[in-house]
């Protein structure tokens, strides 16, 4: 009767061992893959975080440029180079000079004429302007 109840015993150990076992798996898995999907969030996260550090240095690059921009628009020289180029202001003392197409360059040639057009009669460039002001079209 004794061995009946050793083995008993034993036999209700096993079960009590297999059913820890079987429980310790089962959290260190939930826990391994818990552990990946958290190491997978951190990696994208540290992406983002890298993205949004290089778009913060681009912002900042352009506030700079902006901020250089802003500082030449406001000053004196901006305003001087913006009076000369575009609204053709000079100093007092100076002269503009607009150098334009002679009317002979720009006049329409008659229907014999027009089949021979030399080229480079119409001026293309201020320097060609310049030339057919002194020489004419046929100083070429």
């Amino acid at each position: 009767m004794r061995d009946t109840l050793s083995k008993k015993q034993s036999n209700s150990k096993a079960p009590l061992a297999q059913f820890v076992a079987i429980i310790a798996l089962t959290i260190s898995i939930f826990l391994i893959v818990d552990l990946g999907r958290r190491a997978a969030t951190s990696y994208r996260i540290q992406r983002e975080a890298e993205r949004l550090s290089l778009e913060v240095e681009q912002a900042r690059q352009e506030q700079q440029a902006l901020l250089a921009q802003r500082s030449y628009v406001a000053s004196d020289l901006y305003i001087e180079d913006v009076a000369r180029r575009e609204l053709k202001w000079a100093r007092s003392g100076e002269t503009v000079v607009v150098v334009m197409a002679t009317p002979e360059a720009i006049a329409p040639l008659p229907q014999a004429e027009a089949r021979v057009v030399r080229a480079g009669s119409v001026p293309s460039t201020p320097a060609q302007a310049w030339w057919l002001l002194f020489f004419g079209p046929g100083g070429n």
